[in-house]
Parts: structure tokens; sequence; C-alpha cells
């Protein structure tokens, strides 16, 4: 009887090895390799960074920010209280640039159309901010509380990720303005030649222009105008004419006396 069911035994686990291979064989057996992902060419050039989608990045995680660095308890961190009043004013400042100076820059990109001066200028101050929160975030962490922490550091990663942004638009702004200043002038369209007939109404009379069959023109000046002496356009005065000679009268005998 234990024989039949140490059979029975054998057979239900063959079945049930049997039901887990996979099908096809060897082949089934091989582990599947996952789809590789479809790698851009070398020569690809990236996808032109957007100025508007980068503001609005740029504007949630200053909301957030701001809202974040309003609910620090910095009084309350584990450290003496000169420090305390370092950290509060650094988180005083991060506040007064997010809330005041960052909309203006922001402002001024908008109306410029994404220039690339107005966008290095707030690009400039995004880099200042971050660098503060960065420091802030740290204190938090070996001060503060977890979810200080962590609310904080998530703030400096997305500013870290727009200003990242604004540094690819600006170097591609910058790229797209080099290349229209290096490029060459297209060639203008050259102006139609004018017939010898029509050339030669603006010469003077006895010079013309004659073209050859090689397409070459040639300016011809009659014999007859050649040898022609030019005549003088000064006026010839008259000499005045010599006064006449006045007969002397001739004297006449006077009386003799009687």
């Amino acid at each position: 009887m234990k024989k039949a069911l140490t059979t029975a035994t054998l057979l239900c686990l063959a079945a049930m090895a049997a039901m887990a291979q996979p099908r096809g064989g060897p082949q089934g057996q091989q582990p599947v390799q996952p789809p590789r992902p479809a790698q851009p060419p070398a020569n690809a050039q990236p996808a032109p960074a957007d100025i508007n989608l980068i503001i609005e990045q740029l504007q949630k995680a200053v909301l957030s920010t701001n809202a974040d660095l309003g609910k620090l308890r910095i009084e309350r961190w584990k450290t003496d209280g000169n420090q305390k009043d370092q950290f509060q004013k650094m988180a005083d400042s991060i506040q007064r640039n997010v809330t005041y100076a960052v909309p203006g820059l922001i402002e001024d990109v908008e109306s410029s159309h994404g220039s690339v001066s107005a966008t290095f200028k707030l690009y400039h101050n995004m880099t200042i901010v971050y660098e503060y929160l960065s420091s802030l975030t740290d204190a938090a962490g070996a001060m503060g509380k977890r979810d200080e922490y962590e609310s904080l550091a998530k703030d400096a990663e997305a500013l870290d990720a727009a200003r990242q942004n604004l540094s690819t638009y600006i170097e591609q702004t910058a790229t797209q303005i080099e290349s229209r200043r290096r490029a060459p002038a297209a060639p203008t369209e050259a102006a139609p030649r004018e017939s010898d007939a029509e050339a030669n109404q603006k010469l003077p009379k006895g010079v013309h222009i004659v073209t050859e069959k090689n397409g070459v023109r040639r300016i011809v000046v009659d014999s007859e105008h050649q040898r022609k002496p030019v005549k003088s356009t000064k006026k010839k005065t008259s000499k005045p004419a010599k006064a006449a000679k006045t007969a002397k009268p001739t004297p006449s005998p006077s009386p003799s006396p009687k």
C-alpha cells in the first residue's frame, strides 16, 4: 500500500513539474530578454526647450518652496540660539526673493519673448536661491524634523530641475543666434541686362554699343564724328570800329591890312 502511495506521489510531482515547464521545448526554457530601448541616432539634435513650459515649472516650484519655508519651526531645531537666528534669516531671505524678485524677473522674460539677457538674469537669481535652499535643507536634515527636511529636499530638487532647463534654453537660443550671424548671405538675383538699343539711347551721338557673338560688349565710335572737329562754343566778339579820321580844317588866309 505504501509503495502504491509513493508511486502516486511521484506521478503527481512529475505532472506538476511538466505543467510548470514553459511550452516550446528547450528553446522555451531560455530567459526572455527585455526589449532594448531605442537608441537615438548619434547626430540627433535635442528637442528645443520651451520657455513657457519652463516658466510654468519654475512658478510651481517657487510656490511650493515659499509654502514649505513658512512651515519651518527653526526655533525648535537642536542647535544654539546664534545658529537658529542665522538659519531663520536665511529662510526669510529666500522667501523675500521668491515673493518679490522672481515674479518681476519672470515678467521680464515673458515681455521680451524669452530674450537671452532677461532669461540669464532669471537663471542667475535662481542659482543663488537654489544654493541657499540647499544649505538650509542640509541644516533641516541635521537639526530639524524629518518632514521639514523631506519637503525642502523636494523643493530644492524642483528648483534645480527648472534652473537646468533655463540653462539649456539659454544655450540653445545663443547657438541659434550665432548660427544666423555666421550664415552666408543669400545671393541676390542679377538685374536683367538691358539691350543694345536701350543702352545706345543713353549714349551721345556717334557712340554706340555692339554685342559680339561671344557676348562681349564693346563701344564703337563713328569715324565721321571722330574726325569732325569740335566747334568751339565761345562766341566771337566783334572788334570796335576804328573812329574815322577827321580832316583838319585849313586855315583861311587872314585879310591883309589896307
